[in-house]
């Protein structure tokens, strides 16, 4: 079959298979662990059987990807659903250019060229030498390896040599413009991103602490039973999941919380946060850079972290009589809104958001990542990781201390007697 030229010097489909195949076996491509791809034979299959094969692989792919997205996978694991998921684009791809390519590669047809040839011989010696479209000039087994593929290569800006060794990493690049000193503002999400807890855990601990008996059984039977459907929540809208679950503060007294916060805070610092996490605010710190905590937790779970911290924004609740009412008393920072508390805090301190960085963990917090000309993703979640894996932006994988204790529920100590 001839893929170029017509019928004057064709350059024949197998002659570029072969070339294109001994090509890149002097020259490969180098994955992304510094790894020479092996170039396949291939074995001319036709247009219908390469088009039910991707799709045989698409409905593997999809099925497996669903079963993965089912599940909670962060950080390191959520590298395996970013893989599947670039397959699955790769696999479109694929299929993309079956379609557009398939019926050229099944013509049988030859094309003649007289009146291309006519027209080039039409030309005087001046145009010919500026426009040359004589295709009998070509030689394919020059023009394929030594012009064609370099160029394909180079615009494709695919790596062609392994990483040098002792070399900077890219992790390593991306980390040194985070913490460079020109930097300005650095704000941090609290959950996932500097420990392991969230506001369901939070209140767990804080609505178990001064219950026992029979009834920390019953408060723990009940936000076990309501779990799957404050997920659900949470998974639909991130604001009304929070106004819907701090009405369970309802009445608690002020002076008390702050105190059982205070005792939290000990055990999530020791059993919860990530160390690397709260190093990286110290470092950014140390640095010069303002730092700011924006979080959808209340005031009073993170008012421990304050000293870590320039500033903090989070959300409040209303006081009536010494005791909390359950009603927010301004929209909470998640999503849009944690983006324009950063926007207006830069706003506020004179800040250039372009020279600021960002940490977060969900693609929920995309507006704010996106704000910043620094973003990093810490433990992200599988949608964040693909993101960040396509924007090439820093991913930090921050963990707790080994070792430390873990409980199935995250309750406070048993033992202290009820108000």
């Amino acid at each position: 079959m001839q893929v170029a030229s017509g019928s004057v010097n064709p350059l024949q489909y197998g002659h570029l298979v072969d070339m294109v195949r001994e090509w890149f076996t002097e020259h490969p491509i180098y994955d992304e662990m510094g790894q020479p791809i092996a170039v396949p034979q291939w074995s001319f299959p036709g247009r219908g059987r390469v088009k039910k094969q991707l799709q045989r692989a698409t409905r593997t792919l999809e099925r497996a990807q669903k079963i993965f997205e089912a599940l909670p996978v962060r950080g390191r694991h959520a590298e395996v659903g970013v893989r599947l998921e670039e397959q699955r684009e790769l696999i479109g791809r694929a299929e993309g250019y079956v379609d557009l390519y398939g019926a050229y590669a099944e013509c049988e047809a030859i094309y003649g060229l007289d009146h291309l040839l006519g027209l080039w011989d039409s030309l005087d010696d001046a145009d010919q030498a500026a426009f040359n479209f004589d295709p009998r000039v070509i030689d394919w087994s020059r023009y394929v390896p030594d012009i064609h593929l370099p160029s394909v290569v180079k615009a494709g800006r695919v790596p062609m040599r392994p990483p040098a060794r002792g070399g900077e990493s890219r992790t390593e690049r991306l980390r040194r413009q985070v913490l460079a000193p020109e930097r300005q503002l650095v704000a941090f999400d609290l959950e996932n991103t500097l420990i392991a807890s969230n506001v369901v855990a939070s209140y767990a601990w804080l609505g178990s602490r001064n219950l026992r008996g029979r009834d920390r059984a019953r408060f723990v039977a009940r936000l076990v039973a309501e779990a799957p459907a404050l997920l659900s929540l949470d998974k639909k809208d991130r604001s009304d999941f929070l106004r819907h679950f701090y009405r369970r503060y309802e009445g608690a007294p002020v002076d008390q919380i702050a105190l059982d916060s205070m005792e939290q805070f000990s055990e999530m610092i020791l059993a919860k946060s990530f160390p690397a996490g709260i190093r990286r605010v110290r470092e950014h710190k140390a640095l010069g850079h303002r730092t700011v905590l924006i979080t959808g937790a209340l005031d009073f779970v993170v008012e421990p972290f304050r000293p870590l911290f320039d500033d903090i924004v989070s959300a409040e609740l209303g006081v009536v009589d010494g005791a909390y009412d359950g009603r927010m008393t301004s929209v909470p920072p998640t999503g849009e809104a944690r983006y324009q508390a950063l926007a207006d805090h830069a706003e506020l301190h004179g800040l250039d958001l372009r020279e600021s960085v960002a940490y977060a963990d969900s693609a929920s917090d995309l507006p704010m990542l996106e704000a910043v000309g620094f973003p990093v993703a810490v433990n992200p979640e599988t949608r964040l990781a693909s993101i960040a894996r396509k924007r090439g932006w820093l991913v930090e994988d921050f963990r707790k201390s080994p070792g430390m204790r873990r409980s199935l529920l995250p309750l406070a100590p048993a033992g202290r007697a009820t108000r």
